[in-house]
Parts: C-alpha cells; sequence; structure tokens
C-alpha cells in the first residue's frame, strides 16, 4: 500500500470513529436523562411520612426481607404485620402454625423516609 493510501485509509477511519463518537454521546439513555432531571427537582415531603400507614409497611417490609431471606421463605410468614412505635414501624411475619418453634423476619422502619433500620430473621 503506498503512504498516500495508508494517509487516506487513516483520514477515513478518524472521520468515521469521530462521528460514531459523536453519535453515541449525542444519544443520552433515558435513565441519564431522567438522573440529571432530577438533580434540579425538589423531592416531596409528604406530612405523615413516605410510610403513612400499616399497609404500606407491611408491603415494604415483605419486600426487603423476600430480597434478602427468599420469596419462599417469606411467603411462609404471611400474613404480616406492622405496628407504630413513635416514628420507626416494626414488621414481623406470622409464625405457623401459632405457637411453634422457629421465627419469622423482623423489620424495622422509618415511617419519614422509609429508610430501612434493622432486620433479621429470628429462629
Amino acid at each position: 500500500m503506498t503512504t498516500r493510501r495508508i494517509g487516506i485509509s487513516l483520514l477515513l477511519s478518524l472521520f468515521f470513529f469521530q462521528g460514531w463518537a459523536v453519535n453515541q454521546s449525542s444519544q443520552m439513555d433515558e435513565w441519564q436523562a431522567l438522573q440529571i432531571s432530577l438533580k434540579k427537582t425538589k423531592s416531596i415531603q409528604p406530612k405523615n411520612g413516605f410510610v403513612p400507614d400499616e399497609s404500606t409497611a407491611v408491603k415494604i417490609g415483605e419486600a426487603a426481607a423476600a430480597a434478602q431471606y427468599g420469596e419462599k421463605t417469606i411467603l411462609g410468614e404471611k400474613p404480616f404485620q406492622a405496628r407504630l412505635y413513635g416514628e420507626t414501624w416494626i414488621v414481623k411475619g406470622t409464625l405457623h402454625p401459632r405457637g411453634a418453634l422457629g421465627g419469622t423476619a423482623v423489620i424495622e422502619l422509618n415511617k419519614s423516609d422509609g429508610k430501612i433500620a434493622f432486620m433479621t430473621h429470628q429462629y
């Protein structure tokens, strides 16, 4: 190959690469766009917190426990119940049969922001 052909090939490759790079950077992923837009947005602050009631606390507790201990284990501990103590929800499963030896998942979560403060599985 002549020097001239090599130069032309390199030049064409450079133009192709630049065009490809510009095209890649101009196609923003929708999640990236959302992340950027959220930086300029203020979050809501519900007056009763993000976990305002027992039903919401149970759903969050069950989901977190299933992710940690497995769906099969947590299905066997339903129904879950929750009770509010100050600003903390305590969520627990039901032991079957009642009074049997063993334990269930126990989750504590913050009423105002939904943050899980504690999780264990009592045995």
